[in-house]
């Protein structure tokens, strides 16, 4: 099957950002006396509003919007290393856009904060439209920022999400699309396979050899 645009999730996907991630929590947890969070938790529940990151370690609800702004300015000044890119990432992107399939991003973070660390990734030029969970957006497993992307890239044919969570499979399903899983970031195998992906991948190494004859 031809897949004219291809949405891509960004953290855990494209990136192994669960570090950046992590530092940027721990920073705010530490600057507000709260609970620090462990490694794993953080990796766990990358995708996710990071609001919830500091609700669960003792934040009160009053005071977790002001957190969640701290957060990601701390992650707009210090997050966005290029060697993050998973390995066959550059390879994959560089193949699709040689053969003229749209891409878009459909992530939990902010427009302006992905098109910030994308830019720093290596990654932006590669993509047609970025789309952040802006208000009044919802989060996935809603699939508005996946409606967003099909319009705004005005691809004909058909569309697939590709993402390392849950969230992005069921969004896909809401959004009546195709989705391929992949077990790089927050979810594992076994997650995943619950939520019944179109198809579900070790590694994006796999991508191109499900659609060889269409790729």
């Amino acid at each position: 099957m031809m897949y004219a645009h291809v949405i891509f999730d960004l953290d855990g996907t494209l990136v192994d950002s669960s570090s950046e991630i992590y530092e940027a929590a721990v920073y705010v947890c530490r600057e507000h006396n709260l609970k620090i969070p462990t490694f794993d938790y953080i990796r766990s529940m990358t995708g996710s509003p990071p609001r919830l990151f500091f609700l669960d370690h003792g934040c009160r609800d009053d005071d977790v919007d002001a957190l969640v702004i701290e957060f990601r300015s701390y992650l707009a000044d210090h997050a966005g290393d290029p060697n993050r890119v998973f390995t066959p990432v550059l390879p994959l992107l560089t193949v699709l856009h040689q053969r003229s399939i749209r891409l878009s991003i459909a992530t939990t973070k902010p427009t302006s904060l992905a098109v910030q660390l994308l830019g720093r990734y290596g990654l932006l030029h590669f993509f047609s439209h970025v789309q952040g969970t802006d208000a009044p957006l919802r989060h996935k497993p809603h699939p508005d920022i996946i409606y967003s992307c099909i319009k705004k890239t005005a691809a004909g044919g058909s569309s697939v999400m590709v993402g390392d969570t849950t969230f992005d499979v069921e969004a896909a399903h809401n959004a009546s699309i195709d989705s391929i899983a992949v077990c790089t970031g927050a979810h594992s195998y076994d997650l995943l396979t619950q939520v019944s992906p179109s198809f579900l991948l070790h590694s994006l190494d796999e991508f191109l050899g499900i659609f060889s004859t269409s790729l």
